[in-house]
């Protein structure tokens, strides 16, 4: 008993800390609450309020907007606030901000993106939230790591949806940019682009081919590279997301191409992980620079 007891004392007190911190946090929303509202008043102001005590308001309605559905990109721009109206970030000079609407990651504790689930594109709105949503009970730091915003404060996002892009739309944005010429174009979505011509007969199933490869984001962020002696691959058999395996299918002895593939035949819905974080996120389409160096 002498050993237990201890232990037990230990978790009461870890309990009555969380206790003590939920406590703290739910007095500090409630005060949140009603700064927003006092500010909301001497600002004029004609808010929504959500359940979960969020405020938006429309600037500019537009009853067609679009929406965003899940995959999508979205392009936007945002001012944050503290609630005397000091500037503590802001995209509208430097960068317009992008996201894939449904991963569900955000800059703060969830209020940006719920301030962008009550816009259609081209809106704009002003939205309030309580540090529950916001930066919580730790202050929020710049690069240089000096406070921006104490901890428990609330906040006000001037935000703007700018546009809403499709996957086809972004991989189609890319190939432009990149003055890329478009090969073919499958029915499952993948983009072969070829670079270099190869000899002898198309790639078929069951055939083991070695291809030195550099997988990538359409940002340009590396996430996967073969050595220069490549890696040997049978393919239909061996296990390889399917754009992959459809792209070698286009390919012959010696050819150079780029695969560029959507969500749905690359990664999917799931994404891929090294160890805790996301190489590729879920919904994001890839590519690959692929050279086939032998074909057996």
């Amino acid at each position: 008993m002498k050993f237990y007891l201890p232990l037990v004392l230990a978790g009461a007190s870890l309990l009555a800390g969380c206790k003590s911190l939920n406590n703290e946090m739910s007095e500090k929303a409630e005060e949140n609450d009603r700064q927003i509202q006092s500010y909301i008043t001497a600002n004029n102001l004609t808010p929504t309020k959500t359940p979960e005590g969020i405020y938006y308001q429309i600037n500019n309605a537009i009853p067609t907007g679009r929406q965003p559905q899940v995959g999508e990109q979205l392009r936007f721009n945002f001012t944050l606030s503290n609630l005397s109206n000091q500037v503590v970030d802001s995209t509208y000079k430097t960068r317009v901000a992008k996201l894939t609407w449904g991963l569900n990651t955000g800059y703060d504790g969830g209020a940006l993106l719920r301030g962008l689930s009550f816009v259609k594109e081209g809106e704009s709105a002003i939205v309030l939230s309580p540090h529950t949503y916001g930066f919580g009970n730790q202050p929020a730091k710049d690069t240089n790591s000096r406070e921006v915003l104490p901890a428990y404060s609330a906040i006000r996002y001037d935000l703007k949806l700018v546009d809403i892009l499709s996957e086809r739309e972004v991989i189609q944005e890319y190939v432009t940019e990149k003055k890329l010429a478009v090969t073919e174009t499958t029915s499952s979505g993948l983009t072969y682009i070829r670079l270099k011509e190869g000899t002898g007969a198309t790639i078929t199933t069951g055939k083991n081919v070695t291809v030195k490869y550099t997988g990538m984001l359409l940002s340009g962020s590396k996430f996967d590279e073969s050595s220069a002696a490549g890696v040997s691959w049978t393919v239909g058999v061996s296990s390889l997301i399917s754009g992959f395996t459809e792209g070698l299918q286009k390919m012959k002895l010696g050819e150079r191409a780029i695969l560029i593939l959507p969500y749905a035949i690359a990664y999917g819905t799931q994404g891929a992980t090294n160890g805790s974080s996301y190489v590729v996120p879920p919904y994001t389409p890839i590519l690959f620079e692929v050279e086939i160096l032998s074909v057996n």
